[in-house]
């Protein structure tokens, strides 16, 4: 059955009249319905980031939640981004031990999905014209899709979708391990200058570009990093060293003065090391490196937890179920 603007105007929690109006209206709505962040990227550029007001807010997630249980989209095996159940972690282990790895990015990946795409993807998944115009205008700002909305990494994997099968499908013929983990492209095996060009040769045909200035080749031996994590060992990947020594250093600066001379003195403020991040850091260091990410943890707790409970509402669990 074909999905009616009466059906998308129920799904988004509006009336029809309100959902035309806000389509009408959302392309000169900065300030009003979202505010554009841009952050200098770390090796130049501008990000431009889309943060929502409400009720434009919940009208996103209500939106995100009717693509997720209507769309027909199969996650393809190698896509570890906005996926359930993977991540930077699963990436990086399809690429362990590997005589060569082979990491490329794409260029503004988001901003260079455009709302013929989106609308095209739409009418794919058995939207109404109309349906689906309303749709794009309601997920697109400026005509491109933004980073921010809640409905852009469905619909960025859902874009990219034909691009991941032909890539997946070369990467077979070669015998190459390949992963995607949002704009970043990874091979590994037996890679060499021919593969990089054959794999630029098939984004540029379907329409997407390369940031040449990140294409960088790994070869064992050397400094192989996939999503962040070192991928040279066979057992598994690992956190760089350098996190871990600032981590355990943050820990003994901590133990040995405080976490408020930590913040005011040793350039915690300056680094926006709140309780929050320095717990999620060592999470995600303890489902990489238990031996390593465990102690940070248990260190953390009786050192921060004390003066900032509110603010670490949520950490309980994690922490209680520690071994």
């Amino acid at each position: 059955m074909p999905f009616s603007v009466d059906q998308l105007a129920e799904q988004a929690g509006l009336s029809l009249e309100n959902l035309e109006w806000l389509s009408a209206h959302l392309p000169a709505g900065e300030g009003l319905f979202y505010v554009q962040r841009r952050h200098r990227k770390k090796h130049g550029g501008i990000r431009e980031v889309v943060e929502l007001k409400s009720p434009f807010n919940a009208i996103s997630k209500n939106l995100h939640r009717s693509f997720t249980s209507r769309f027909s989209y199969e996650v393809p095996d190698h896509v570890h981004g906005f996926v359930r159940g993977r991540s930077t972690i699963s990436n990086a282990s399809q690429h362990l031990a590997k005589r060569c790895v082979l990491r490329m990015d794409l260029e503004d990946f988001f901003p260079s999905i455009g709302a013929a795409t989106i609308r095209a993807s739409l009418r794919e998944q058995g939207y109404e014209e109309k349906a689906a115009e309303l749709a794009v205008s309601l997920v697109t700002i400026g005509g491109k899709l933004p980073i921010g909305l809640s409905t852009s990494p469905l619909l960025s994997n859902l874009s990219f979708l034909s691009t991941d099968h032909s890539l997946a499908e070369y990467a077979r013929s070669e015998g190459l391990s390949f992963t995607r983990y949002v704009d970043d492209l990874t091979f590994s095996g037996d890679v060499t200058d021919r593969h990089s060009v054959d794999i630029a040769r098939i984004l540029d045909e379907a329409g997407w570009s390369v940031n040449t200035r990140k294409t960088t080749f790994m070869r064992r031996g050397g400094p192989q990093y996939v999503t962040g994590l070192y991928v040279g060992e066979s057992d598994g990947p690992r956190i760089p060293r350098s996190l871990k020594r600032k981590m355990r250093w943050i820990s003994h600066v901590i133990s040995k003065f405080g976490y408020d001379v930590y913040m005011t003195e040793f350039g915690g403020e300056a680094e926006g090391m709140y309780p929050r991040r320095l717990l999620g850091w060592a999470c995600y260091i303890a489902a990489v490196e238990p031996d390593v990410g465990y102690p940070l943890l248990r260190a953390f707790d009786g050192l921060v937890l004390e003066g900032d409970e509110e603010d670490l509402d949520g950490y309980e669990e994690d922490l209680n179920d520690l071994p």
